[in-house]
């Protein structure tokens, strides 16, 4: 097991020093050589997690805490940032476009298709950040993008990065659900993107409704749109579990 607690600032000079010790970090638990395709990945991964917190926490403002805790051995290798800086919202993120009309959200793009797992962390000053996994048997994979998690203490908020719920992405939806039911009982799925939805995608919410439920947990829906509220209310969802109109009554919703 390879353990690393290091701070660094916010410089924009400073990054280097950060990924130099995660490739270090990566080399010493994987025993790769100076140049590793998926060691690039991860490296890649904290560059764009440290420029948003760069750019977003800290408003490019100089001197402030990076906080890097690194654990890997042979079969994964698992990162957190942390900051004092403000909350990042990546739900607030558009989706990429990729025609070249507009530049943004490619940052949280290239991190989710570079790791495994991503769960942005909201909490108090000096607990806000990323956590970002790395499983060595899945390679070059990378997580689906169409699933972006925030976590809020012990619950998630899970927001579907996709016009689509359907037979097309469905598996992949539900095999990016499978870490988030794994590690947390609480959570609630933010729908604001989708606008169709068909039996199948029904069925994926259905199943990680029962798994949670086997677990003593339980699944909340949130910001449903009225083409996908349409579907909701023909197979009586309402009736299995709670949709709300925001995210913070869904949230409110597990504190009651």
């Amino acid at each position: 097991m390879i353990q690393i607690r290091q701070e660094f600032t916010s410089d924009p000079t400073h990054l280097a020093e950060l990924r130099g010790a995660v490739r270090e970090c990566c080399r010493r638990a994987w025993s790769t050589g100076p140049r590793d395709e998926v060691v690039d990945r991860i490296v890649l991964a904290v560059q764009e997690a440290a420029a948003n917190i760069l750019i977003h926490a800290y408003r490019r403002i100089p001197g402030r805490p990076i906080r890097l805790e690194a654990n890997a051995n042979d079969e994964q290798v698992k990162l957190i940032l942390t900051h004092d800086g403000a909350d990042f919202d990546p739900s607030a993120v558009p989706l990429p476009s990729f025609d070249g009309s507009r530049s943004g959200g490619f940052g949280v793009y290239l991190i989710n298709q570079c790791m495994d797992e991503v769960y942005y962390i909201h909490g108090d000053v000096g607990q806000r950040g990323i956590r970002l996994t790395k499983f060595r048997a899945t390679g070059m994979k990378g997580t689906t993008m169409n699933l972006l998690v925030e976590m809020f203490g012990d619950l998630a908020v899970v927001t579907v990065n996709a016009e689509q719920l359907e037979v097309s992405n469905a598996d992949e939806v539900r095999a990016g659900m499978d870490p988030v039911i794994r590690d947390c009982r609480k959570v609630v799925m933010d729908l604001n993107r989708v606008d169709f939805v068909d039996s199948r995608g029904c069925g994926v919410i259905l199943s990680c409704l029962k798994h949670l439920a086997e677990k003593g947990g339980d699944l909340k829906l949130c910001r449903v749109t009225p083409p996908v509220r349409t579907v909701f209310d023909l197979i009586r969802l309402q009736k299995m579990c709670d949709i709300t109109e925001t995210r913070e009554e869904a949230m409110k919703a597990f504190a009651s």
